[in-house]
């Protein structure tokens, strides 16, 4: 897997938060969402224009959000669901 997928940018991001390795994540980011079909559509093709696209879902206990960019944020998620403690992933 390559760093600036976005999927793989929020493993990295979400086990940087755990205080954890990558692959020590559980469950893996596979059982919340499709890691191929987040970085088709993020990422789009040569003929697509992907700049509007946003996208968010929760793993463990974070909102993530990838925008044009793409950029990832990781939020820590409250039991009130607000988010506080942001940290963005910009494309390295």
């Amino acid at each position: 897997m390559e760093s600036h997928v976005p999927s793989y940018r929020v493993i990295e991001a979400v086990a940087r938060k755990e205080g954890v390795s990558p692959s020590e994540l559980s469950p893996p980011l596979f059982s919340v969402v499709d890691p191929d079909a987040l970085d088709a559509l993020v990422q789009g093709d040569g003929d697509s224009d992907t700049s509007q696209v946003t996208v968010e879902f929760t793993y463990l206990d974070y909102v993530v959000q990838i925008r044009e960019g793409p950029t990832v944020s990781i939020s820590a998620q409250d039991r009130d669901a607000s988010m506080d403690d942001s940290e963005s992933v910009a494309e390295r």
